[in-house]
């Protein structure tokens, strides 16, 4: 599946940008084709490096979609940086064709099934969670922010609870290739409910879910440790056992599909976080930067000596980087990974109120950036085409947020080096001078 922020948007003018590269390059500098313009004389080449002025800090990131993830984390987790984070989901469970129960069909027990592969946290603590049938309408269309109350759509009485110690089984090669499977048994008057329905209101799943709106389900919170499993939305479904007058033994699966409404609900508590005194507040004092995805912290950069580019001199910048250097101590990538990606945003939005990437976006992911870099423990972008088009006056100097590229669904956070520390955010900047 394409990233939709960074598509190549148009190819004429990466093949026009790649000519002036190339023709740069075969020339031996950096101009960019700058001396090719009429009238126009190259002074000098130079560099800039900045990082003693660039200031961070840190909010909560209420605004994140939760609606159809691929994964829905579920499980209770004590970060020993970041608080607890709590994670649950509700989606809709659709027909896959009519399930023509006979009048003689007679419930034997229905089974919540959920599959995940994907754990952050031990493999020690028993979770445990609540089961509940939703209320109030999912809408597939809809847009649901992390800051939605999911739980309130749905029944204050649990039809269900389970539990289980997340665990790994590898196959014969010992990869982490084989799900894990969670089973649920659901209480015989709910599966009796949905044996129930009359066989004209299942002639199609919008008139099934008048019925059967959906299933929320809900984590208990745990004091210590834990663990978020990262459950396969498409593979969870509920599976209804029963017999009747002709046959023993029968099953109809009502399955979580690609047409289902799927909404991820996370609560955050930071009461015993390092970082609590500095959330949500523009000066910190901390000199480290705490980035968490599922709807947690995201990360204000501002960068004053931008706006120092915007002046009367003519300038052509060659590229220009900015830099984050990853606190592997903190972090404790060992035992808690690090996201493989991070995504700089602006700190303004577009009139939709839609975040709009750096203009650096447009071209490719790779020229962009982002990506973590294990030799050197950083995260680089790319912010050349954002530095000109300031120069250019088309662009005002509103700073950025630094997030997780995977905020719905993965749970790998990281802290990194700000100002004060040994490795601040770096500004690399090689530039040409002309008139």
């Amino acid at each position: 599946m394409k990233d939709r922020y960074f598509e190549l948007k148009n190819l004429i003018g990466a093949i026009l940008l790649l000519s002036v590269v190339v023709w740069g390059c075969q020339k031996g500098d950096q101009t960019l084709g700058i001396n090719m313009l009429p009238g126009v004389k190259i002074l000098f080449t130079g560099y800039s490096k900045d990082s003693t002025s660039i200031t961070t800090s840190i909010f909560t990131d209420t605004k994140i979609r939760a609606d159809r993830p691929t994964y829905n984390l579920l499980g209770s987790f004590n970060d020993p940086v970041f608080g607890r984070t709590d994670a649950s989901f509700a989606a809709q469970f659709r027909l896959p064709y009519h399930p023509d129960y006979s009048a003689t069909a007679a419930l034997d027990s229905i089974i919540l099934r959920m599959t995940y592969k994907k754990i952050y946290g031990d493999t020690v603590s028993s979770q445990s969670f609540k089961v509940y049938e939703l209320t109030g309408d999912l809408n597939y269309t809809a847009k649901y922010l992390s800051s939605f109350d999911l739980k309130s759509l749905a029944s204050p009485i649990p039809i269900g609870t389970g539990s289980y110690i997340p665990k790994f089984r590898t196959d014969s090669t010992k990869t982490d290739t084989t799900e894990q499977i969670i089973r649920v048994r659901l209480n015989t008057s709910f599966g009796n409910s949905l044996l129930g329905i009359d066989s004209l209101k299942m002639t199609s799943n919008d008139e099934f879910l008048k019925y059967f709106k959906g299933l929320y389900i809900g984590s208990t919170p745990i004091s210590r440790k834990g663990t978020l499993v990262s459950v396969n939305a498409s593979a969870s479904m509920i599976v209804l056992y029963y017999h009747d007058s002709k046959k023993d033994t029968l099953g109809f699966a009502y399955r979580v599909t690609t047409n289902s409404a799927n909404v991820s609900s996370y609560v955050h508590d930071y009461t015993l976080a390092r970082f609590k005194p500095n959330l949500d507040k523009e000066n910190n004092l901390d000199s480290l930067i705490y980035i968490q995805p599922t709807g947690g912290i995201k990360a204000k950069i501002l960068v004053p000596t931008l706006s120092n580019w915007n002046s009367p001199a003519n300038y052509a910048i060659n590229k220009a980087t900015l830099t984050f250097h990853a606190d592997t101590i903190m972090s404790d990538y060992r035992r808690y990974s690090m996201p493989s990606r991070l995504y700089l945003i602006l700190s303004e939005r577009d009139s939709n109120g839609d975040e709009v990437f750096p203009a650096d976006s447009g071209l490719s992911s790779s020229y962009y950036g982002g990506f973590f870099n294990g030799s050197s423990a950083t995260y680089s972008f790319n912010v050349t085409q954002h530095l000109q088009k300031l120069i250019d006056g088309k662009l005002t100097n509103t700073g950025f947020y630094l997030v997780s590229s995977e905020r719905n669904i993965s749970a790998q956070r990281v802290v990194l080096k700000g100002l004060g520390s040994s490795k601040p955010v770096e500004l690399n900047v090689t530039y040409t001078r002309y008139k």
